[in-house]
């Protein structure tokens, strides 16, 4: 009995732990497969981020020190909405409220240095 009941906990465990990873995946992938970068009329390079409903950001000017963030839309109550990380100078886009996921453990970080999409702030503060 005390066998099954570990058992039982312990795969209780792994599906919650699996379960927060794939959500952590989600927000990333879905940045990152809805993000466009070009060079713009002024030779810059400008990425676009769509992402959801409720989400959309661009980054003017990637990896200059003056670059830009426009947020065009960001709703806590849709199904992303971001934030700017003054710490680590990264925007952070996280699950809103329609989208029924946990924000805590769902996160992406966009780099202005490079426009690339990171899982975690260490990774997206250091980026080149």
């Amino acid at each position: 009995m005390r066998n099954r009941i570990f058992a039982f906990i312990t795969l209780l465990l792994l599906v919650v732990v699996s379960t927060g990873a794939e959500q952590a995946r989600l927000t990333q992938e879905d940045v990152q497969t809805r993000m466009k970068c070009r060079e713009n009329s002024r030779g810059d390079t400008e990425c676009d981020y769509r992402v959801g409903r409720s989400l959309h950001f661009s980054i003017v000017g990637v990896g200059k020190p003056d670059a830009s963030i426009y947020f065009y839309a960001a709703s806590f109550e849709g199904d992303y909405f971001a934030v700017l990380g003054l710490s680590h100078g990264c925007v952070v886009v996280r699950p809103g409220k329609a989208s029924g996921r946990s924000r805590q453990a769902d996160l992406a970080f966009v780099s202005p240095r490079n426009g690339r999409v990171y899982s975690t702030w260490e990774a997206c503060r250091d980026a080149a």
